[in-house]
């Protein structure tokens, strides 16, 4: 229960910061354009309740926890009760509000509705630039204090083994990982470009040779997730350093210090082997080989519902492949814009995947969301994950989806290209149906939630 809530937590505190970054870039645009800003709110309220209040003076106070009046200005702040994001209110916009009162009257010149296409389309981009600017600033941070751990492939002297997937590939025994997208490959680099069926450059003997990755390979990974975990490991025997009390393993009498060499009889005298050869098989009974004091013996086990054998391995001192670079505050600025392009530049990549029937099964909501924040809290990990939500929200807001901001840059694209506004009719209508199709995806990604967590568990 400790665990779900750190989770919980991290992922409220990533999402508050990235929302309030995004709302702040619509309300920093309006109020350089003299645009009024009605309200402007983190997490949402309702007319009946709200954490925080800070209302101008001479306007009507809703009830709220705590009300404070403010002196001048012609904005509402506050802190709602339901903390699933924020939002800016901008005075005669068609927004999620519907506010079609305002809209009968006649436009004021301090309202969105009457500023140039210009004005109006840095309005609605603002969100969108804040977050990669929000992205590229947390990595610049991270770059300056906690410098980057690289891992080369090619120094990882046990060198790799394959799964029988990725012989089928074309890889083969003693291949060394090389360049990848013409760069020394490192593990993000070249689970990346893996993915994406790229070009990966391998050394085999004394001879450099491009091997081509199918581009159907990324569906193929969501679809068996433990084929993209096997497909190159480091050469690390699998020694058994602990045993789960009451596990497979342990209920066959297997002890730590064990050497395991052979899964049903094929030789698995590495990690990735045996995992690969295990993966998939849940609740079935398979014969283990292993030395144990230099005898060779076999334990024939079930393997647990999630094909695992309840063991813990000794794994491979990563820390003696490791290359840490240091940045400087110069330095670390190039480092940061860098590494926030080639996130977006990656995950605009790998956004093809979800049009696939393995891509639609694998998206997550909230509950996925924190599930990929750290058991404890770590600062370096919360940070990663922010920016790389960060990112995440300023490419799925760009989409041209009415609701989104993508929606309303895509009729200010059109109204620049033919001088011919949209009526507030049809940005309403679009608005309606984009609101629809974003309601849709939430209902649909969190009933995978649902479904991954609650309900698969329980049928299996």
């Amino acid at each position: 229960m400790e665990t779900i809530w750190i989770k919980g937590v991290q992922l409220i505190l990533s999402l508050s910061i990235l929302v309030f970054i995004h709302e702040l870039g619509h309300f920093f645009w309006s109020r350089l354009f003299k645009v009024k800003v009605e309200k402007f709110y983190l997490f949402f309220d309702t007319e009946k309740f709200a954490l925080i209040r800070f209302t101008p003076a001479g306007r009507p106070q809703l009830p709220a926890m705590i009300n404070v009046t403010i002196p001048g200005g012609d904005t509402e702040y506050g802190i709602g009760w339901i903390p699933l994001g924020g939002y800016c209110k901008i005075a005669g916009m068609v927004d999620e509000s519907m506010d079609k009162e305002q809209l009968a009257q006649e436009p004021k010149p301090w309202e969105f509705r009457t500023q140039t296409a210009g004005k109006r389309f840095m309005i609605m981009v603002g969100g969108v630039l804040n977050n990669m600017l929000l992205a590229i600033f947390i990595y610049i941070c991270m770059a300056w204090y906690w410098g980057k751990d690289v891992v080369y492939m090619r120094d990882i002297e046990p060198g790799m083994t394959y799964s029988a997937y990725a012989h089928e590939v074309g890889f083969q025994e003693g291949d060394v990982i090389w360049e990848v997208a013409g760069e020394k490959a490192d593990i993000t680099n070249f689970r990346n470009e893996l993915l994406m069926g790229s070009s990966i450059t391998i050394k085999r003997g004394e001879e450099l040779v491009s091997i081509q990755v199918p581009d159907t390979i990324g569906q193929f990974f969501l679809g068996h997730p433990e084929e993209l975990a096997s497909f190159a490991t480091a050469k690390v025997p699998m020694v058994v350093d602990d045993v789960v009390l009451g596990g497979p393993a342990a209920r066959a009498g297997m002890q730590a210090g064990d050497s395991i060499v052979a899964v049903n009889g094929t030789d698995a005298p590495y990690v990735g082997i045996v995992s690969s050869l295990i993966a998939g098989h849940p609740d079935q009974e398979v014969t283990i080989g292993f030395y144990r004091n230099g005898e060779r013996k076999e334990a024939t086990l079930t393997l647990n519902e999630e094909s695992k054998m309840g063991i813990s391995y000794m794994p491979m001192n990563v820390a003696d492949y490791v290359t840490h670079i240091s940045y400087n505050f110069l330095e670390a600025i190039p480092a940061g814009i860098v590494r926030g392009w080639d996130m977006l530049y990656n995950y605009v990549r790998q956004f093809k995947l979800v049009f696939t029937p393995e891509g639609a099964k694998s998206l997550g909501g909230f509950g996925t969301m924190a599930s990929i924040f750290p058991e404890a809290w770590d600062w370096y990990a919360f940070w990663a994950m922010t920016a790389f939500f960060s990112v995440a929200l300023a490419f799925m807001n760009i989409l041209p989806i009415p609701a989104l901001d993508g929606g309303h840059i895509m009729f200010l694209v059109v109204e620049i290209v033919t001088g011919r506004k949209p009526s507030d009719r049809v940005l309403e209508i679009a608005q309606y149906i984009g609101f629809g199709i974003v309601l849709a995806l939430l209902i649909f990604v969190n009933g995978n939630d649902l479904y991954k967590f609650v309900i698969k568990p329980f049928l299996d």
